[in-house]
């Protein structure tokens, strides 16, 4: 039987002599042999210079491994690759991240996803991306891979570590396709394509509430390993969660992928799971349910969805994101908001709009019982962020984040530059060879 190490070595701070002598450490005992063209993923599914500065991986952690792998002789070139939260440049959650300061490392260029030239690769595994992904070239090219991402609490999947973080791999229609009931399944399909050779994991801090904007608590890990599977087995343990809660580790592990059990994990460094078990403690799910957050606004969910499936990662999860973001921008909105009522999903009671317009979140919303008052339907399947938050701030009574001058000034320069970008690349993979 392989057996699959994670090391957990303790890191106090984001201190980047010490962190980069981890990762040199790290590599050495993993065995790590980066050559060629490193392809290198962080998460940077959001970014905001104000209220946006703790969902992404450390800068301090990515300069310390972007600078060990320029110096490596070995590797030949370490491409920055991202795709953030749809709706969003990713050239502007860099920006906002300041991962614009790496561009100065050598050999280091970056590869904003939603842009790049698409391969499309064949898919042998997967059931919801099948016969064929697309996927950046430049990943697709890659001689080695590093995952780096940062371990946070999610509302719908609990954690995101290292198989989610291969949502930000593909381009925004593709990462939107199957992102409903489905979810759980389409992460563990795009493990067949981001499968890493090493994942450096920032758990120096950890993500508590929520994914986008996250309340951080430092717990001063770094996991190293050379499996995503492993890595996220043990990363569930840490934050309170057995590897067969996490539903798309579980469906990923069905399929093949290794390691299938935790006996085939190998724990090493100077941590143990029980120590950082003491260290998260109890963790903050705050938004995991829209009902048990502190907030006048009235939440009726019903199970099941279009075509009677069970939902609870569709817009459910959009809604709670879409929270969380609010109350990041604004401290304290939500318990001012008006009682609005929002509907997702099919449900079976009786709604009463109070006076207020009843929110219908979703293509799939259906009140089943008695409705007292009016409704407006926000569409979607699932519904984006931005679409939800800028109506319901509206009806809610609240700040609405997108209308904020130092978010909106840059965010035009971004999209038209990103936009011209696609159409550039477009062109060249119809007309020229690479």
């Amino acid at each position: 039987m392989d057996r699959f190490p994670v090391i957990l070595r303790e890191v106090v701070g984001y201190d980047y002599n010490k962190i980069r002598e981890a990762i040199q450490a790290g590599m050495k005992e993993l065995g790590a042999a980066p050559h060629g063209r490193v392809f290198v993923k962080p998460n940077i599914i959001f970014a905001h210079k104000r209220y946006g500065t703790t969902g992404y991986t450390n800068r301090v952690v990515m300069r310390a491994l972007l600078e060990e792998l320029s110096d490596r002789k070995e590797v030949e070139k370490v491409i920055l690759g991202e795709h953030c939260a749809v709706t969003v440049p990713t050239r502007y959650a860099m920006s906002e991240a300041g991962y614009n300061e790496f561009k100065k490392i050598p050999k280091v260029k970056f590869c904003y996803i939603e842009e790049a030239p698409k391969i499309f690769m064949e898919m042998k595994k997967a059931t919801i991306h099948t016969p064929k992904l697309p996927i950046a070239k430049d990943m697709f090219d890659a001689d080695y891979k590093v995952w780096a991402p940062k371990l946070k609490h999610h509302a719908s999947t609990k954690i995101t570590c290292s198989l989610k973080l291969n949502m930000g791999i593909v381009d925004s229609r593709t990462r939107l396709k199957g992102h409903d009931w489905r979810l759980e399944e389409k992460i563990a399909d795009l493990y067949e394509a981001g499968k890493p050779d090493l994942v450096v994991c920032d758990a120096i801090a950890i993500g508590e509430q929520a994914e986008l904007v996250a309340k951080l608590k430092q717990i001063n890990c770094l996991m190293m390993g050379n499996s995503g599977i492993a890595i996220d087995s043990v990363g569930a343990r840490i934050m309170g969660f057995q590897p067969d809660e996490i539903e798309h580790l579980k469906i990923a592990r069905s399929r093949g992928w290794e390691p299938v059990t935790d006996e085939q994990i190998e724990l090493k460094g100077d941590l143990t799971i029980e120590k950082l078990r003491e260290r998260v403690g109890i963790l903050d799910r705050t938004f995991h349910d829209p009902r048990k957050v502190d907030t006048p606004v009235r939440f009726y969910i019903g199970e099941k969805a279009k075509d009677g499936v069970v939902c609870h990662t569709g817009c459910r999860n959009m809604i709670c994101t879409s929270l969380s973001i609010l109350e990041a921008y604004d401290p304290g909105c939500l318990k001012r908001a008006k009682p609005v009522a929002c509907v997702i999903g099919e449900y079976d009671g009786d709604v009463d709009g109070q006076g207020h317009p009843i929110l219908m979140i979703g293509s799939c919303a259906k009140i089943k019982g008695k409705k007292k008052g009016w409704s407006l339907r926000i569409p979607g399947c699932p519904l984006i962020v931005p679409f939800f938050i800028t109506p319901a701030a509206w009806f809610f009574g609240l700040k609405n984040p997108y209308n904020d001058p130092t978010a909106l000034l840059p965010y035009p320069y971004f999209f038209t530059v990103s936009y011209l970008m696609k159409g550039l690349n477009w062109f060249r993979t119809q007309y020229y060879k690479f």
